[in-house]
């Protein structure tokens, strides 16, 4: 049965347009109708599984994971894995004039709706760090949320050229380095650059901050601590770093959406049902 895990929803929009829902979906069964026309723009990213697309010009292409699909309204289409099959995606519906723009101007090759985007670790931080966090309440940050769209949708348009696959590298460096070291200033001076370039450039290629990401590995971590039975929120605060339990718990609430305590048993009736 599919899960859907919803990170983003705006009932209203900024006069450029934005993200009206962005998710994910955990195994995901595509378009169920022979045929389909939507009025808005759709993103969707495949990380796991393989599948087709077809729409009403006569295209027909394969899907793996690591590819995007992308959507234009007006178009009918389908897509999805084969007959039995599952896989994983994000999906962002979009719409307002700004993207109309875009497609004016032809800025996104409408006629290449399938694109293989690698490595996917790369791009799937790169929606998270535009879908997670709290929703946009102020006119400026739904402005802010369509800036970042629209700067996801030129990464996605220049994917193929040299100087992303630069960026990509860098990236990779730069996320081991505050892997292995769990302190950005030091992760800054291993790739020679000052702490305020390293951070800059991080979170433009990235689209969240160094600091973010180092959060959300220290709660991987505590996720995989969690799931071994017997070990206290104290020891797992201690051993993260945080000033006490209650901190931590409010970190991981915030980032994971359960509490320690609701993962914890989540986790365990996982697993007993495997």
């Amino acid at each position: 049965m599919w899960e859907e895990k919803v990170y983003k929803q705006n009932m209203h929009l900024s006069p450029i347009g934005g993200i009206k829902i962005a998710c994910f979906l955990n195994k995901g069964v595509g378009v169920l109708t022979a045929r389909r026309t939507l009025p808005h723009f759709t993103l969707v990213y495949v990380t796991r599984g393989k599948g087709h697309y077809r729409d009403e010009r006569g295209i027909e292409l394969d899907v793996n994971a690591g590819d995007a699909i992308l959507i234009y309204p007006g178009v009918e289409h389908w897509y999805g894995p084969a007959r039995g099959e599952s896989w994983d995606e994000f999906y962002l519906v979009f719409e307002g004039p700004v993207f109309d723009l875009w497609r004016e101007a032809k800025c996104i090759d409408e006629e290449r709706p399938v694109i293989a985007l690698h490595p996917m670790d790369f791009w799937r931080d790169r929606i998270l760090g535009l879908i997670s966090g709290a929703s946009a309440q102020t006119e400026n940050e739904l402005v802010r949320e369509s800036i970042g769209l629209q700067g996801l949708l030129a990464d996605i348009a220049k994917a193929s050229e040299v100087d992303m696959v630069d960026d990509i590298a860098w990236l990779e460096q730069a996320k081991q380095a505050i892997a292995e070291t769990m302190d950005v200033r030091i992760a800054a001076t291993r790739m020679e650059q000052s702490y305020e370039a390293f951070r800059k450039r991080f979170r433009k290629l990235s689209g969240r901050s160094p600091g973010r990401y180092r959060t959300s590995l220290l709660m991987e971590r505590a996720c995989t601590m969690l799931s071994e039975p017997g070990v206290l929120l104290r020891d797992i605060s201690d051993e993260l770093g945080f000033c006490d339990e209650y901190h931590f718990s409010r970190q991981f609430s915030k980032t994971v959406g359960w509490s320690p305590s609701e993962y914890r048993s989540r986790i365990g009736r996982d697993q007993t049902m495997i």
